[in-house]
């Protein structure tokens, strides 16, 4: 094939595709997002890719159809048969058809997002229904072509035309939208009117193994299984010569995809995905050295954001081809932390925390990526803080000193405590000053070599960040304390002048700052923005440019200059490029270099540019390449979905989901929009979603509403999962939508739903209320009057039980006026009693005084019978006496005072006779007077006897009742 017809098969082929903007990049191995069975939780066997409208991604597996939405994966249905799913292809109208073993149909999705599979193996003649693997399947204009080994069956009308060959079809290939098959007996035929007919000299493609077949104008391009490529036109097959024959022969092509720019993706059973460009130069080989999972690839699909997804037979990959970032990775690939990055003498060398790599960066840059690999330079194997190129001198400045790099080796130059960076002093290119763990170290350049000259004094700081401007002074930043400026003395080996600044000078803060040297003008990246230094007022103050595109609200980490004069610039999380349009403007561009947040090494952000455009950005994840000429469509529509939403009570119990036999099966046509009616015991709900842009997913931010809930939007958040409970009853639709790493908003995905009242506030419910409110209004009169007749009835009775009462109370008060005159008769009573009381104690007193003048009478005549004569008075004398006793000694008084005594003391006198029988009249007596509480002299006159006499009496008594000698027998006998 002549270079004519190469160039022309090239343009041919990027005419061909001028929808797909993905050309893969030849610097450096794309992005490369890895999922395994492990992450998947499915099968391992991954045999075809699609993508529907809506940017969702399917595969083929052998569980099932495997879908994924950026965050979920989820076998969303299996065929009838429960067999493998081979093949895949998808309509305008997102009906998937499906590919099985022994079986084929197609899937169409629910209003509750379930997948509901339908075979058509039952259309199919009974004689033609055992077949094997559905390998392909096609839809072409009104038709679909399933195609297996042993026939194939074109599905129209919702009828099935089976076309068979003598020999098995050995493969399938779609091609401008017909169809070639390999048959095994006839070689390469055309399927024509649901007839295969021969292509010229078909029967010497028979035994090739066919593994895909690309269309030009120049004819076509048939990659072989084992024998490499072939073109064929006008009936003529010949070999189509690469530089990757024999690596495309060892590797076994197992199927193709074209890439724009004329670019082939070849996939491969042993070597991964080749890349190879229209005069077969090796563009790329990513192969599981590479970053590739397996190197089984079993189907390669373009999605609509440019990325190429690969099938593998272990796995399933995502390749990012449509960027401009790539990785400079080789077979070893083992270092990863860069400090720093040159191009010296087209040589690539790294800077890494186990010594410098380098690598022939000419051949690598040409593609010829297969051999080349980093190599160690020996002499270092300590972190490397830094490479510089002075003179024709490749300097790295390590833990242990400076050293200059020669071919594979490094030489100590100087043993200092720690070098960080190098820098020329001002107008003296052969003195070289560096910047040291504990101050600054001088070495000269003497007979076109370096050598250390002293360390200089004056200063001890680390100085990792350092700085000249035009007038020769060393501006030096300490991350933690502020800005050093600093002027040498002539012999350039102390410092002549020190000046400090930090947050008093006008800083915003002592903290993180830094210094950088841009179009010969010194800055300095604050935490909130670029500051420079008044001319006038020595005060650091904002500068008005950088102010202007990247504000005072980040902190600038790092600002340099390249070749082009762009001001490249890390601030916050975000990389970006100032690029001057005229003076004093410029673009600003930051999103080709989202994917680098959180990729650098804090405080050693390092970004290297050359002359021919490359950059490179020195990461914790190896070194990244970007090259301006390649672009990509940052403002891409792509649309947000919910995966899942679900009641949390009763628990987990789903209502719109993707995932297999999860939900009843539904009859009803799929639909863009489904809603669903809760009773309110299923007021919880969880809403699953993700976005169906797949560029660095995990860093993609979500806001959601429940409209009808809440106000407003949420905050964007990094959550795929929001939960709401106890919801109202209303009408609600959930919004999301989502905000990728380049700040492009999704179209938002929205689920309603309406919960509906509890029982207690349905309609029926206050239906129920007012034929209540009824029946009670009802029950209140019926009650009311019920109410007034019993009030009636009770107004009888109580008059009645008035009446009673009144004849009660009559009763009352006679039986009153009865009992008031027996209180009167008792009274009249009392005082009858007390004045018979009275009486004998006045008769008693009368007695007492009677006895009293009867002893005084006794007693004078007892003194006259001594003074007279007593003859004469004696017969009188003694007469008188006579009738004294006699009147002392009569009980006719005693007789009336006993019986008035038996009736006020309870026969007092015939209980004390009955109980004491021995007692004589005269101690009965005394016993009364004792009952009346008399004293020993008032009793004395009363029984005729002396006091003395009374006591002995007392005694008496006391013998005859058996009192002991401590009893009081006057309180005996009150209480008897």
């Amino acid at each position: 094939m002549t270079k004519i017809t190469i160039r022309i098969l090239v343009l041919s082929i990027s005419l061909l595709y001028p929808i797909v903007n993905a050309q893969i990049k030849k610097i450096g191995v794309p992005f490369i997002t890895n999922y395994n069975p492990k992450t998947y939780k499915a099968a391992s066997e991954n045999w075809d890719v699609l993508q529907d409208s809506k940017g969702m991604m399917f595969f083929a597996n052998h569980f099932g159809i495997m879908q994924f939405d950026g965050v979920r994966w989820n076998i969303v249905t299996q065929p009838e048969n429960k067999s493998m799913v081979r093949s895949l292809a998808i309509d305008k109208n997102d009906k998937i058809y499906v590919g099985a073993q022994g079986d084929f149909g197609f899937a169409v999705q629910l209003p509750n997002g379930q997948y509901k599979y339908t075979s058509l193996v039952k259309l199919i003649p009974v004689a033609d229904r055992n077949f094997g693997d559905v390998l392909h399947t096609v839809i072409r204009n009104d038709e679909v072509v399933f195609l297996s080994n042993e026939a194939i069956f074109i599905y129209k009308n919702n009828k099935i035309k089976v076309v068979r060959s003598k020999a098995n079809f050995d493969d399938f290939f779609e091609v401008n939208k017909e169809i070639y098959v390999a048959d095994n007996e006839r070689g390469l035929l055309k399927l024509e009117n649901d007839v295969l007919k021969e292509i010229p000299n078909s029967i010497q493609f028979v035994g090739m193994r066919i593994r895909k077949i690309f269309e030009t104008p120049a004819g076509l391009i048939i990659l072989t299984q084992k024998s490499g490529l072939f073109s064929y036109k006008n009936g003529q097959l010949k070999p189509y010569v690469t530089k990757v024959d024999a690596l495309l022969k060892q590797s076994q092509i197992t199927t193709g995809i074209a890439l724009s720019d004329g670019y082939f993706g070849i996939g491969t059973r042993q070597g991964g995905l080749i890349v190879i460009d229209g005069v077969g130069n090796l563009v790329q080989h990513i192969n599981k050295q590479m970053g590739l999972q397996n190197e089984y690839v079993t189907n390669l699909k373009l999605d609509n954001q440019g990325n190429l997804w690969v099938a593998l037979k272990n796995g399933i990959s995502m390749i990012q081809i449509s960027s401009p970032l790539s990785k400079i990775l080789d077979a070893s690939n083992a270092e990863t932390k860069i400090y720093s990055s040159q191009i010296y003498q087209n040589k690539l060398y790294i800077a890494t925390d186990n010594g410098v790599f380098w690598l022939d960066w000419q051949a690598y840059k040409n593609g010829q990526h297969e051999n080349i690999h980093f190599q160690h330079i020996t002499g270092m194997s300590e972190n490397v803080w830094n490479l510089g190129i002075f003179g024709n001198s490749l300097l790295a400045f390590e833990k242990n000193g400076v050293f200059e790099i020669k071919n594979n080796s490094a030489q100590l130059l100087a043993k200092t405590d720690g070098a960080w960076q190098g820098i020329l002093v001002p107008n003296h290119p052969d003195l070289l000053l560096v910047g040291g763990y504990n101050g600054l170290y001088l070495l000269k350049k003497i007979n076109n070599s370096w050598a250390y000259q002293h360390k200089i004094k004056g200063f001890e700081e680390s100085s990792r960040v350092m700085e000249t401007d035009k007038t020769g002074n060393i501006w030096i930043a300490h991350g933690y304390k502020g800005i050093f400026k600093i002027k040498l003395n002539t012999t350039f080996d102390a410092v002549a002048d020190l000046q400090f600044y930090n947050q008093k000078n006008g800083f915003p803060s002592s903290l993180f700052l830094n210094t950088f040297k841009v179009n010969d003008q010194i800055l300095f990246g604050t935490t909130k923005g670029v500051y420079k230094q008044d001319a006038h007022s020595k005060k650091m103050i904002p500068d008005n440019i950088f102010k202007k595109y990247l504000g005072l609200n980040s902190h600038i980490r790092l600002l340099k200059a390249d070749h082009q004069n762009d001001i490249w610039y890390i601030s916050g999380e975000n990389t970006g490029k100032m690029t001057q349009k005229t003076k004093g403007t410029f673009t600003v561009e930051e999103l080709p270099f989202r994917k680098l947040r959180y990729l650098y090494i804090p405080g050693f952000e390092n970004i290297q540019t050359t002359l021919d455009g490359d950059v490179f950005f020195g990461t914790q994840e190896g070194l990244i390449h970007y090259n301006t000429t390649k672009s990509k469509k940052y403002q891409s529509k792509y649309k947000a979905v919910i995966s899942e939403v679900k009641c949390i009570f009763p628990k987990d119990s789903l209502l719109f989901s993707s995932r297999y036999d999860v939900l009843p099966t539904k009859t009803e046509s799929a639909s863009n929009t489904f809603s669903a009616v809760l009773p309110y015991s299923n007021n919880a709900l969880h809403f699953s979603f993700a976005s169906l842009c797949y560029d660095e997913a995990d860093a993609t931010k979500y806001e959601y509403w429940l409209e009808g809930f809440e106000p407003k939007w949420s905050e964007y958040t990094l959550q795929t999962e929001k939960e709401y409970t106890n919801l109202p009853e209303n009408e609600y639709i959930f919004h999301v939508r989502a905000k990728n790493i380049y700040d492009v908003v999704s179209e938002e995905a929205v689920f309603k739903f309406e919960v509906l009242p509890p029982w207690y506030r349905t309609t029926w419910a206050y239906i129920l209320y007012l034929a209540l409110f009824g029946v009670l209004i009802y029950a209140i009169i019926k009650y009311q009057k019920n109410l007034a007749e019993r009030d009636r009835e009770q107004l009888i009775l109580n008059q009645e039980k008035e009446l009673l009462r009144n004849r009660a109370e009559l009763n009352e008060q006679k039986l009153a006026l009865e009992q008031e005159n027996m209180a009167i008769m008792k009274e009249n009573l009392e005082t009858t009693i007390n004045l018979k009381n009275a009486k004998v104690a006045s008769n008693t007193v009368n007695l007492i005084h009677l006895n009293e003048i009867l002893l005084s009478i006794k007693e004078l005549i007892g003194q006259i019978d001594k003074k007279n004569d007593f003859d004469t008075n004696f017969g009188l004398l003694k007469k008188i006496n006579r009738i004294i006793d006699h009147e002392l000694q009569a009980d006719q008084h005693w007789n009336e005072f006993e019986e008035i005594f038996n009736q006020l003391h309870d026969n007092f006198m015939q209980r004390l006779k009955s109980s004491f029988p021995e007692l004589t009249p005269r101690d009965m007596r005394l016993c009364a007077y004792l009952r009346m509480n008399f004293n020993t002299k008032e009793i004395a006159p009363l029984l005729g006897i002396s006091v003395r006499g009374v006591e002995d009496t007392r005694y008496r008594i006391r013998k005859k009742m058996q009192l002991s000698s401590e009893a009081n027998i006057t309180e005996f006998i009150l209480n008897f």
